[in-house]
């Protein structure tokens, strides 16, 4: 596969191949894809990396396994939030959700493969799957790398802030 390369659906993705969001502030969020839907050709299960950098792409000596945010999303997600997908990185597992708020028939997934029938424990302790919208990768990304990022003060001449 030749990167950078902006995809018009599924098909020809793989788990694991990452686009930069560019931020507000000028760096860079990075997203992976953690699952690819068999059954249309336009949703993808993404993560967000637990990465920022002013680069596009990411280093390739690194081993990048830390999702802080994951989500099903139309893989117009990638176009809309600004990104490309730029390379390709070793495969992360996505954590474990419920694909329901409970009941009888509510299973344990990672992604979008099933896991196991949810049991009582996991339907009080896991959240369930979520969908997400265009551009609520971009809001995601925004409030963890940008607005968290802690205010550096410079005390003038006479000590006062």
């Amino acid at each position: 596969m030749k990167y950078p390369f902006l995809p018009k659906s599924n098909l020809k993705l793989e788990l694991g191949e990452y686009w930069n969001l560019p931020l507000s502030n000028g760096c860079n969020a990075f997203f992976v894809i953690l699952g690819i839907y068999p059954k249309d050709r336009v949703r993808i299960f993404i993560g967000m990396l637990d990465e920022m950098a002013s680069e596009e792409k990411l280093g390739s000596d690194k081993e990048y396994t830390k999702i802080l945010w994951q989500s099903s999303v139309h893989i117009k997600t990638i176009r809309e939030c600004g990104g490309l997908i730029r390379g390709k990185i070793q495969p992360i597992v996505p954590e474990e959700k419920l694909d329901s708020a409970g009941g009888k028939f509510c299973r344990v997934v990672r992604g979008y493969t099933t896991v196991r029938w949810a049991n009582t424990d996991d339907i009080a302790h896991l959240k369930v799957q979520r969908t997400s919208g265009y551009n609520v990768a971009r809001i995601v990304a925004e409030k963890h790398w940008v607005r968290r990022q802690p205010v550096h003060r410079i005390a003038d001449k006479s000590g006062s802030r």
